[in-house]
């Protein structure tokens, strides 16, 4: 009964019944025939290397998870399943994804943390509806500036890449909330777009060294409250380097935070209060 971890083990048992997964056949196509009623496919952990065409043919399909494989690419023909809002692809050997998951027009969710991705698709901005993007631990030099389109976007995860530069109009992402950027090898001046991001809550900098300076609005003007940065931000007290441009207004924010989370704390535990 449904796609519990009992199910789970059973269909990726088998790991060398099949050219395509590490399943049984019948196993796999017990599978399908459930996420035709659910809508919800997860084939983790079985050391798949391309995709079941069976799977591509579960047009009903709302959730695929796929993390945890050894996929190199990913058919073009996901593309045809319209019903996707959350696609998961952690931890396989994906260098690119195919244009045609740009197509999908209910996809909430895509996440390809883990891969070898060296870019995103030119169309990903026509993904409208989509929420959150992760593309941690890849091989990114740049973000394409479609991404830019996407505003729906509320959690935008790039950190652990090779990101030089982000898009110059990085700030029409009305709808961010949490941006996370640490790990890369971003330098000064940021976009002063960046500004711009009227619902920013959590900004994540750190280990981006060549960065020895922030855009006064981006401080002055979004109600960022949580902001991790480097050792080049940071003062000899640990905290935002008192000469930055819109240090004061940021403070005071982060100030108003971190005093409702001690009021409202209910229950023990450590607190992490970021510069």
């Amino acid at each position: 009964p449904g796609d519990g971890p009992s199910s789970h083990r059973s269909i990726c048992a088998a790991r060398h019944s099949s050219p395509h997964m590490g399943a049984q056949p019948s196993a796999l196509s017990k599978r399908t025939e459930r996420a035709e009623k659910t809508g919800v496919l997860a084939l983790r952990d079985c050391g798949l290397q391309t995709v079941p065409e069976k799977v591509l043919t579960v047009r009903s399909l709302r959730v695929l998870d796929l993390t945890n494989n050894k996929l190199l690419n990913l058919p073009a023909a996901v593309g045809q399943l319209l019903e996707l809002k959350d696609v998961t692809l952690d931890s396989n050997k994906l260098a690119v994804l195919p244009s045609s998951i740009c197509m999908l027009p209910k996809l909430e969710k895509l996440s390809v943390s883990s891969n070898a991705l060296t870019n995103l698709p030119g169309a990903i901005g026509s993904l409208a509806k989509l929420k959150h993007l992760v593309v941690s631990h890849n091989q990114l030099s740049e973000l394409a500036d479609s991404v830019c389109h996407c505003k729906a976007i509320q959690l935008l995860d790039a950190s652990h890449n090779k990101l030089r530069t982000l898009p110059a109009n990085i700030g029409d992402l009305a709808a961010l909330v949490d941006l996370r950027l640490g790990f890369n090898a971003l330098t000064s001046p940021l976009p002063e777009s960046l500004g711009s991001l009227s619902r920013l809550k959590s900004l994540d900098l750190r280990s981006n060294p060549m960065i020895s300076a922030l855009p006064e609005p981006l401080l002055r003007d979004t109600p960022l409250q949580q902001l991790q940065v480097g050792e080049a931000l940071l003062g000899k007290d640990g905290m935002l380097r008192e000469d930055l441009p819109g240090r004061e207004a940021y403070m005071e924010r982060r100030k108003a935070r971190i005093d409702k989370e001690i009021h409202s704390m209910a229950t023990g535990g450590d607190l992490k209060f970021s510069s």
